[in-house]
């Protein structure tokens, strides 16, 4: 798949594209676009600790993965909290939408591996 449409679109929070996004919109937008599998949304709120509070709900949607993989979400935290995701386009890079990039970027895994706290797949039925 290519991402070089969305490289360089804005961040908005609460936003699921087309034309701008916030992390977790993008990740359900690459992932219903790449696979076709509808992904479970939520109202995105700026407070990062609603964020984690959403995402550590949503879990049961997720299969845990050893390491990335192709089309796979890489789950970040920042600070204390599990607030961030991406998706991963290679076996050492990510596309995430991210406030302080202005928008939506790719970044080598490296460079966020003491963030990482796991990748994971979609499955379609919670566990």
């Amino acid at each position: 798949m290519t991402y070089c449409d969305l490289i360089g679109l804005p961040f908005e929070n609460g936003t699921r594209g087309p034309d701008r996004f916030d992390c977790y919109g993008l990740v359900k937008f690459l992932i219903e676009r790449d696979t076709g599998q509808r992904v479970p949304d939520y109202e995105s709120p700026a407070d990062s600790g609603r964020v984690h509070a959403l995402m550590t709900c949503s879990i049961l949607f997720w299969n845990q993965l050893p390491g990335p993989r192709v089309g796979s979400m890489v789950m970040f935290r920042l600070g204390r909290e599990v607030c961030h995701v991406g998706y991963v386009i290679s076996n050492d890079r990510f596309i995430h939408a991210w406030e302080k990039t202005g928008g939506v970027t790719t970044e080598r895994l490296a460079d966020w591996d003491k963030r990482i706290v796991g990748f994971y797949e979609y499955i379609e039925e919670a566990k």
